[in-house]
C-alpha cells in the first residue's frame, strides 16, 4: 500500500489567524471611535454657546419713576416672644436647673434669667427651716442669660435628707432668690 499523502491544511491557519487580525483591528477601531474621537461641533453649535451680555441698565429718569410708582411698605419690628423683658425687672430671677447627687457630692446649678457679667450668689441648704449648709459661687455670663458657677457640696456635710434649695443672688444693683428642693 502507498502512503497515503497528507493533505496540508495550511492555508486554514492562515485564514484563522487573518480573520483573527480583521476582527482586532475592528474591535480598536470601535473603541477609539467611542472613547477617542471628539465630534467636531459646527459654527451654529458653537454660536449657541457664546454668551451674551445685554446692556440693561436703565436710565436714572426710569427708575425715580419706577421707585415712585411702587408702594413702600415698613418692615414691622419682629418680637422675640411675649412678656416682660427679663432684664428689665427690679429683682434677679432663674430657676434650679440640677440638683442631683454625682458620686459623693451634691451637685446643684442655677441658671438665671438675666444677662449678667459680674455678681455673686450664695446657697443656703435647709432642712426644717434651718441652715445646715452654705457657700458662695461668682456669676458667669452665658449667651443671653448668666448663671452660678455651680455648688459642689460634698454629701457627708449634709447627710442623706430632703433639703430646701436657696441662692440668693447679688448683681448690678438688683437681689433676687431662687428656690428649689433635693431628695438625697
Amino acid at each position: 500500500m502507498a502512503p497515503r499523502r497528507k493533505r496540508q491544511k495550511r492555508w486554514l491557519k492562515w485564514l484563522a489567524f487573518l480573520l483573527l487580525v480583521g476582527l482586532a483591528a475592528l474591535v480598536v477601531y470601535l473603541v477609539w471611535e467611542s472613547y477617542f474621537k471628539e465630534t467636531p461641533k459646527t459654527v451654529e453649535e458653537k454660536k449657541t454657546e457664546e454668551t451674551v451680555v445685554v446692556d440693561t441698565e436703565i436710565p436714572v429718569e426710569e427708575k425715580q419713576e419706577e421707585a415712585e410708582s411702587q408702594d413702600v411698605t415698613e418692615k414691622k419690628e419682629v418680637v422675640q416672644y411675649e412678656g416682660e423683658n427679663p432684664n428689665e425687672l427690679s429683682e434677679l430671677t432663674g430657676v434650679v436647673t440640677y440638683a442631683g447627687v454625682s458620686g459623693d457630692k451634691l451637685l446643684i446649678r442655677v441658671n438665671i434669667d438675666q444677662y449678667l457679667t459680674s455678681g455673686s450668689c450664695e446657697l443656703a441648704l435647709l432642712d426644717a427651716g434651718v441652715s445646715i449648709y452654705s457657700d458662695t459661687a461668682e456669676i458667669v455670663d452665658a449667651a443671653a442669660t448668666a448663671t452660678c458657677a455651680g455648688f459642689n457640696v460634698p454629701l457627708s456635710e449634709v447627710g442623706g435628707r430632703d433639703l430646701e434649695i436657696v441662692v440668693y443672688l447679688a448683681a448690678d444693683g438688683k437681689a433676687g432668690e431662687i428656690r428649689g428642693e433635693v431628695k438625697l
